[in-house]
C-alpha cells in the first residue's frame, strides 16, 4: 500500500507529482550547480579551490542526472529509474549534509580566529553566526522538499509495483485452475453417458427364470391329484 494513499498535497495523484518533484528538483539543481561552478571557476584562479566544493558540483551533476532519469520513468512506468532516484536522492542528500556541517565546523573555526584578532568580536562572531543560520534554513527547507518528494515518487513506485504484483497473481490464477477447467468439459455428461440400453428389457426376460423351473420338474412328476388319477394312488 502507497505511503500516501495516491494523493500529492491533496490536489493531484502520486505520479502527477513525480513530475512536479522531478521539475521542481530540476530547477533548483540547476541554480545550484551554475552557483557551485562560478564559485568554483573564480577560486580556481588563485589555486583555492575546496574539496567540499568538488564534491557539492558532483552531487549537483549528479542529481540532475537522476531527476532527468525520473521524469523517463515516470512517463514510461520504469519502476528501477523511480527507485533508483530515491536511493540515489538519499544519498545526496545525506553527503551534502555532511559536507555542509563539517564546513560549518571549518567556518566557526575561522570566524573565531578573525574573532581573537579584533577589538570587535561580538560584532564578527554575531555576523558569522547568522550567516551559517540563513544557511542552515535554506538548507533545512531544501531538506523537508527532499524528503516530502521522496514520499511521493517513492509512493508512486508502490502504486506501480502493487498493480504488477496484482496482475502476475491473477495470471498465475488462472493457470492454476486451468486442470480443472480441463476435467469439467461438457464431453464428460454427453448424453451417451446415460442412454437407456443399459436398462433394456432383455435384461428382465423370463429365460432368466427358466432354470429354477427346470429344478422342480422332478417334485412334479408321478400322479397328480385332480388330472383323472385317485388320490390314493399319489405316493407321498
Amino acid at each position: 500500500m502507497a505511503i500516501l494513499q495516491r494523493s500529492c498535497c491533496g490536489c493531484c495523484d502520486v505520479k502527477t507529482g513525480s513530475f512536479v518533484v522531478a521539475g521542481i528538483w530540476i530547477v533548483l539543481t540547476l541554480i545550484g550547480l551554475g552557483y557551485t561552478g562560478y564559485r568554483v571557476s573564480i577560486v580556481a584562479a588563485f589555486g583555492l579551490v575546496a574539496p567540499t566544493d568538488v564534491v557539492i558540483l558532483i552531487v549537483y551533476i549528479v542529481n540532475l542526472i537522476t531527476h532527468i532519469l525520473l521524469i523517463v520513468g515516470v512517463a514510461q512506468e520504469v519502476r528501477p529509474l523511480i527507485l533508483t532516484w530515491v536511493i540515489v536522492t538519499i544519498i545526496c542528500t545525506v553527503v551534502s549534509l555532511i559536507v555542509y556541517a563539517y564546513v560549518t565546523v571549518a567556518t566557526l573555526g575561522v570566524i573565531a580566529a578573525i574573532a581573537a584578532g579584533s577589538d570587535n568580536q561580538s560584532a564578527i562572531l554575531g555576523a558569522g553566526i547568522a550567516g551559517i543560520a540563513i544557511v542552515w534554513i535554506i538548507w533545512g527547507v531544501f531538506f523537508i522538499l527532499t524528503v516530502y518528494g521522496c514520499l511521493v515518487v517513492y509512493s508512486h513506485y508502490q502504486n506501480l509495483r502493487d498493480a504488477a504484483m496484482g496482475r502476475g497473481q491473477q495470471q498465475m490464477v488462472v493457470m492454476g485452475n486451468q486442470p480443472a477447467m480441463q476435467g469439467i468439459q461438457p464431453y464428460g455428461n454427453q448424453p451417451y453417458g446415460n442412454q437407456p440400453y443399459g436398462n433394456q428389457p432383455y435384461g428382465n426376460q423370463a429365460y432368466g427364470n427358466q432354470p429354477a423351473l427346470e429344478n422342480k420338474q422332478p417334485a412334479m412328476t408321478g400322479p397328480q391329484p385332480g388330472l383323472g388319477q385317485d388320490s390314493s394312488d399319489v405316493k407321498l
